[in-house]
């Protein structure tokens, strides 16, 4: 991946669900409601002064699902990680893109 542009979508890894269970509160406040769940499915990642990661989660136990932009801070700036934006309604089938 060149700095600047975004990976290929793959399907979430260890890294990408970890860092979903720690942002789960922010994007609930975020999105000003409860998930049933929070499962990473699949991501794409985007280098710039840290590491935005576009995820596709799913919130129930139907076929909702969010599309979450996380901002982690590279690690001398504590590698904190902050919600930026989300795209609500989406399905499995919603394709996975920069926004």
């Amino acid at each position: 991946m060149r700095c600047g542009g975004s990976s290929e979508v793959k399907p979430a890894d260890a890294e990408v669900k970890e860092i979903c269970q720690k942002i789960k509160g922010a994007a609930e406040a975020h999105a000003a409601k409860k998930f049933e769940c929070f499962e990473a499915v699949e991501y794409c990642s985007q280098m710039v002064a840290g590491t935005n990661y576009f995820v596709k989660v799913k919130v129930d136990n139907g076929d909702s699902h969010v599309h979450v932009r996380v901002f982690k801070s590279l690690p001398h700036a504590g590698a904190e990680l902050s919600v930026h934006s989300m795209q609500h309604e989406k399905t499995s089938a919603c394709p996975l893109e920069y926004f």
